[in-house]
């Protein structure tokens, strides 16, 4: 029970922010940044706003997929013959088949697990690996996007201040109780953009990394471990599945994956 209620309390707390920050700075970029950035109902002012759909469909879609598709064992099929490289899970109390391990938050295994997304509130497995990558990914240009036009924005109001900007962009939430007003508040949303802006492309360029080596995280504590590594463009079908160069517009788009996560082609196929 204390764990279920620790878990509720870790994934309600991200969960909040997460429901907080988007609708928050959409509207904040498009109400208040765009129309001092642009002029209204311009074509750059039109281009904009499709910019802004396309990322808030890819981030929250992504979002959603990942968290309500199964990467567990559950309902899978998984063959009775005891197979050398299985594993036995004592607390699911069944054989599970390679690249699977238990999670102790969602208390069952998963396929080709490669960690716990608290912001998902699930595993990142072999079905919603990709979900995973492009949310990690919009939200970063989202970032940088914003940063860019948050600063032009900001301009026009924060003064130099004999450096006094500088110590209220390192101490944001400190300026909010010696200085409070407008500059305090766009200078804590710009450093928001650094701050989420970095996280999320650290992690977007932490996992590439791994996927296109055929790797998932708990294997590169492994040293030498390239036991599933099939060349880069096979390692990228093996997460983006068959329509890899297409999933990029969409999380709507269907793109098949080569395999079931549970059997697996261990032979170096490097293209």
């Amino acid at each position: 029970m204390k764990k279920e209620f620790r878990r509720f309390l870790e994934h309600g707390t991200y969960m909040t922010i997460i429901l907080v920050l988007i609708p928050g700075f959409v509207y904040f970029e498009l109400c208040v940044v765009l129309p001092n950035v642009s002029e209204a109902w311009s074509l750059s002012y039109f281009v904009h706003y499709f910019c802004a759909i396309f990322l808030l469909q890819n981030i929250i879609g992504n979002m959603i997929y990942g968290m309500f598709t199964n990467t567990s064992i559950k309902e899978k099929y998984l063959e009775p013959d005891i197979k050398s490289n299985w594993t036995l899970c004592s607390v699911c109390e069944c054989l599970r088949p390679p690249r699977a391990w238990h999670c102790n938050s969602c208390d069952i295994c998963i396929l080709k697990r490669d960690h716990h997304c608290t912001f998902f509130a699930c595993c990142i497995g072999y079905f919603n690996h990709r979900y995973f990558m492009y949310f990690t990914l919009y939200i970063f240009i989202a970032m940088v996007y914003a940063f860019y036009y948050n600063v032009i924005y900001m301009s026009q109001f924060v003064k130099w201040n004999h450096g006094l900007i500088i110590l209220k962009c390192i101490f944001p939430l400190l300026s909010f109780v010696i200085d409070f007003g407008n500059e305090s508040f766009y200078i804590m949303v710009i450093d928001i953009n650094v701050i989420v802006g970095a996280f999320t492309g650290f992690l977007f360029i932490y996992h590439f990394n791994n996927l296109s080596q055929g790797k998932v995280t708990p294997e590169r504590k492994v040293n030498n471990n390239d036991s599933y590594d099939m060349g880069w463009k096979r390692n990228l079908v093996e997460v983006f599945g068959c329509r890899w160069y297409w999933t990029w517009v969409s999380p709507f788009i269907k793109s098949p994956l080569p395999g079931n996560g549970i059997k697996w082609d261990n032979e170096h196929k490097n293209e």
